[in-house]
């Protein structure tokens, strides 16, 4: 592990991320400021997430809340969506070698397609266990200690 002053150029993020903005939760803050409002980044999100982040927004708050959330996020082209079998084949090599969720696995396989990090809102001890034993390929962020920087590096 690494302590960095910011965030990389090309992220990957995770549901989480966009769960936690359009909610309003603390690290949708960090997420508006360091993510959704810098120019300097170019933001990556698999099908998954954005599924994910549809039926969580739905049952939070309402089906037309989240149709309009993400069909929003979807006009602002803040984020490039991506759904290819080259990253289901992906996901699948990290789900193989890890023991995580499949969507996280997206998130890590998606990060190393583009060349950049992987982002998740919170750290949740699954993952953060598992990426403590089995250092990922990529750089992964955790928006809830960004303060402290903390991020796993890839060997």
């Amino acid at each position: 592990m690494q302590d960095s002053p910011e965030l990389p150029s090309r992220l990957a993020i995770d549901s989480s991320v966009l769960i936690a903005y359009f909610l309003g939760e603390p690290e949708g803050e960090i997420a508006k400021r360091e993510i959704f409002g810098s120019q300097h980044r170019t933001v990556h999100c698999g099908h998954l997430a954005l599924s994910e982040t549809f039926y969580i927004l739905c049952r939070r708050r309402s089906q037309k809340f989240a149709l309009e959330a993400l069909e929003t996020l979807e006009k602002t082209g803040l984020v490039r969506f991506h759904q290819t079998t080259e990253l289901d084949y992906s996901a699948g090599m990290q789900k193989c070698r890890r023991k995580i969720s499949l969507a996280d696995c997206y998130v890590l396989a998606l990060a190393k397609n583009v060349q950049g990090s992987a982002v998740f809102a919170h750290r949740e001890k699954d993952i953060s266990a598992e990426l403590e034993k089995n250092v990922p390929d990529v750089n992964v962020f955790f928006l809830e200690d960004l303060s402290k920087t903390t991020l796993f590096r890839k060997k």
